[in-house]
Order: C-alpha cells, then structure tokens, then sequence
C-alpha cells in the first residue's frame, strides 16, 4: 500500500520566485490544514556581504505564520536565503527582512511576520527589524 508522504515536493507545490534574486520558495501541503498550527522558522544567516562580512555570527531570521493549506518548504528557504549572498540590491538588513517578508507572504497566500536580529561587529551593533506582510484586497 502507498502513501503520499507530505514532505516530499510534488511536481504541483505552490512556489513563489523572488524578483530581486529569482531564487524560489516552495510549499509543502498542511496534512491537517484544520488542526490550529503555528509554524516558526528561524534561519541562522550566513555573511551576506563579502565586503563588511555583515551580518556577523549571532545573527538570525525568523518567520512566523499559522500555517493553513501548507508550510514553507525546508530545502527551499535555505537556498532562497543563500541567494542573498553578495546581492548587489538588498544590501541593508531592513530591506532584507522586508523582502523575506513580502515573498514568504506570497508564496503562502496569508499574513506573515518575520524578525531579522542582524550582529554587525565593526559598528559594534545588533539591529532588530520586524516586517508584517499581508495580502493587499
């Protein structure tokens, strides 16, 4: 007997492909979309920029949402993340929490939050942003 493994991308996965790096976010199906469920990632962020190497060790994304008909899948985000690195357009942290934001909204279809807590050393600071990204209509 077979059964259908949710965690397995199918061909037909929801997905969503950023304009600034056309990396792409992929979706996975919610096995119980009734069951009430919170989902939080929190993604460790590798040096995105060669040049200052911000941000530093410490540093962090996490993105929240109540998962409905799907989560976020894994292997995809880590390398939408990775796809950051070296940017030559996202090159502040706000605006990087804010495109993480838009485009994990998109590729979900419903309200989420995400927080960056970026470590930058040579300015001897840590710098908090939250971006919320809900659906316009």
């Amino acid at each position: 007997m077979s059964t259908s493994d949710h965690t397995i991308v199918p061909a037909s996965a929801g997905s969503y492909r950023s304009p600034e790096t056309g990396a792409i976010l992929k979706t996975i199906v919610n096995p119980n979309p009734a069951m009430h469920t919170r989902q939080e990632h929190v993604i460790t962020l590798p040096e995105l920029c060669p040049a200052s190497g911000n941000p530093g060790p410490g540093s962090f994304l996490r993105i929240r949402y109540r998962s409905r008909g799907q989560f976020i899948e894994v292997f995809s985000l880590d390398a939408y993340v990775r796809a950051f690195i070296g940017h030559p357009v996202v090159r502040d942290v706000e605006m990087l929490t804010q495109i993480v934001a838009r485009d994990s909204m998109q590729a979900l279809g419903h309200k989420v939050k995400v927080q960056g807590c970026f470590v930058l050393p040579a300015l001897n600071q840590t710098v908090r942003t939250v971006a919320i990204a809900r659906p316009v209509g």
